[in-house]
């Protein structure tokens, strides 16, 4: 029998603290700063509904050096069509001449970004996948209400008291039965016309992953059955697999949950990295095998797939309870283990834990970080701590990767607040 893997922070004591970081004009951070370095440059991603790509200096360090973004002109990289029509970036009849919209309505952000290596018939890619909504949406002005309906269920009319927007009490709030959310994949290579693979938008590919349950039932008037609509938020990580020695792309992300007392999982799926993490290509993990096709099988009309079942999935947490926010997930250089970390809620406390895989099929169970448990009700943009994790990812001590990271020496965990960008040094043990 194997040794259990184990896991001990060495800094208990450390605490989640503000990055103050200074952004150029446009630019939000919903989910933490996404750095990639492609062809000897550095790129930093920041994103909300939408995604801007900065070129910084290839050594930046947006945790050391706050203010290493502000020289850089912001470039436009992707984002919802509802935003792409109120800057004139797209006609207003696009929804309505072209289904390929229908995933990134009125959300699109680039959640996770990577660099995907040439081969024999192409340049370094910067790709992503992106944390996609299709959602009713208000948003309130002194003398106007501007809504927005989503194509999903056109049933569910937008409105007021139907649709996502800031309400009375002045907080952003989803009104879940009108959001449909998606997992899309977006790449742009390096190259001049793409700003050097800072222009997602120019090859958005649509969904890789769909889920189990399909989305409407299949009249396309109510939810599929077990369709809890979930909010993806995807993270990645390229790694070759322990078992064939095959480098794949492994994609994390939320998906309704098949145990009735629990309402999301995450669930795993992989594409092989030659196959450039195109859409139909990814497996699903399912009972302990990446063997499930993740899409449907095509159809011509977005709306026939709508009831369609994506590919069996079991979640990776088995018997975790709680609301699932993120699973984020690094390799460790010396060990070769694989470290994830991950946001949840449970009993009134939004909670972060982190865990270890030898395989990426099985993980251990939570090792609960110290210092990051805080109230739900104080997780909207609190003004002074102690401040939660929230949508976490890892940043190695260099700054340079949020996917392979040196256990040997103190790394972070960056995270937001939301909408701040907070970080916490980690220092761990695995034995």
């Amino acid at each position: 029998m194997k040794p259990r893997l184990s896991l001990k922070v060495t800094n208990p004591d450390a605490k989640v603290l503000e990055a103050n970081l200074k952004l150029p004009p446009r630019c939000n951070t919903e989910v933490p700063p996404n750095v990639v370095n492609p062809d000897n440059r550095r790129y930093i991603f920041l994103t909300t509904a939408w995604s801007y790509a900065l070129s910084v200096e290839p050594d930046a360090h947006f945790i050391r050096d706050p203010e290493c973004m502000l020289h850089s002109t912001p470039v436009y990289s992707i984002g919802g069509l509802d935003h792409e029509i109120r800057t004139g970036m797209q006609s207003l009849w696009a929804e309505y001449d072209d289904q390929k919209f229908y995933w990134k309505k009125n959300y699109t952000g680039a959640y996770t970004v990577g660099v995907m290596p040439s081969d024999k018939k192409n340049p370094q890619w910067v790709f992503s996948f992106n944390h996609c909504e299709n959602k009713n949406e208000c948003f309130v002005r002194p003398h106007l209400m501007l809504c927005f309906q989503n194509s999903i269920n056109p049933n569910i009319r937008t409105g007021y008291e139907t649709s996502s927007g800031v309400k009375d009490d002045k907080k952003y709030r989803d009104h879940q039965p009108a959001y449909f959310g998606f997992v899309s994949m977006s790449y742009a290579p390096v190259t001049q016309d793409t700003k050097w693979g800072m222009e997602l938008s120019k090859n958005d590919m649509g969904p890789i992953i769909w889920p189990q349950t399909g989305i409407l039932s299949p009249d396309g008037k109510t939810d599929a059955p077990g369709y809890r609509h979930p909010h993806p938020h995807p993270s990645h990580v390229i790694a070759e697999d322990p078992k064939d020695g095959e480098k794949y792309i492994y994609v994390f992300c939320c998906d309704s949950a098949l145990d009735p007392k629990t309402p999301n999982m995450i669930i795993a799926a992989r594409s092989p990295l030659s196959a450039r993490g195109l859409p139909g290509t990814f497996m699903n993990l399912y009972k302990g095998e990446y063997s499930e096709p993740s899409l449907p099988e095509k159809t011509q009309n977005y709306r026939d797939l709508l009831p369609a079942k994506g590919g069996r999935a079991d979640p990776v947490h088995p018997n975790a309870q709680g609301i699932m926010v993120r699973f984020s997930v690094a390799r460790l250089k010396r060990s070769g283990l694989f470290l994830s970390v991950e946001t949840y809620a449970e009993d009134g406390y939004v909670k972060t834990a982190l865990r270890l895989s030898e395989d990426l099929r099985t993980w251990t169970d939570r090792f609960l970080m110290p210092n990051t448990q805080v109230p739900v009700r104080d997780w909207e943009r609190p003004k002074q701590g102690p401040f939660g994790l929230f949508y976490p990812i890892f940043l190695s001590t260099d700054g340079s990767s949020h996917t392979e990271i040196d256990e040997a020496e103190p790394f972070y965990i960056v995270a937001t607040k939301p909408h701040e960008v907070v970080y916490r040094e980690l220092e761990i043990k695995v034995t």
